[in-house]
């Protein structure tokens, strides 16, 4: 039987057999597919089983069975690359994750990062300036007060 016949069989009398023998003929094309667009061989096989699946939910708008592998093909590469998306994704939510985590470890390691900058900063204001911004935030006076 083609292609067009047993998707017909599947669409028209719900034949498991001509699903089973679609997938079996078309397996391959739509596994080494995916494995090339996402490198993982589980991942891969997870694609296809998700590809067989919109097959058999689709079926019934695909026109022509002899183009059937172009569909699963298209199928396939459309899947592989929401997958890789999602995975970018989640990875870079991971990453941010990670970087707001170690920000909030150690309080000390921003101020380690700051120190010399203030240091700096305070070398470069005259002594007015230096007397009034230590009298404030180093000594805890009120405006007025240092002022």
């Amino acid at each position: 039987m083609e292609d067009r016949e047993l998707l017909q069989a599947y669409t028209e009398g719900q034949s498991e057999a001509a699903f089973t023998e679609l997938v079996s003929r078309h397996v391959n094309l739509v596994y080494s597919t995916a494995f090339r667009m996402v490198g993982e061989a589980q991942l891969a096989q997870d694609l296809a089983q998700s590809v067989f699946i919109q097959l058999a939910r689709k079926a019934r708008s695909i026109r022509e069975g002899n183009a059937l592998p172009g569909w699963l093909y298209c199928a396939t590469c459309s899947t592989a690359a929401n997958a890789i998306r999602s995975e970018h994704r989640r990875r870079q939510r991971e990453t941010e994750a990670m970087n707001r985590a170690d920000l909030h470890s150690d309080p000390q390691d921003p101020w380690k990062a700051v120190a010399p900058l203030l240091e700096e900063a305070m070398q470069q204001l005259n002594q007015t300036e230096q007397d009034a911004i230590l009298l404030r935030f180093f000594e805890g006076k009120k405006l007025r007060e240092a002022g």
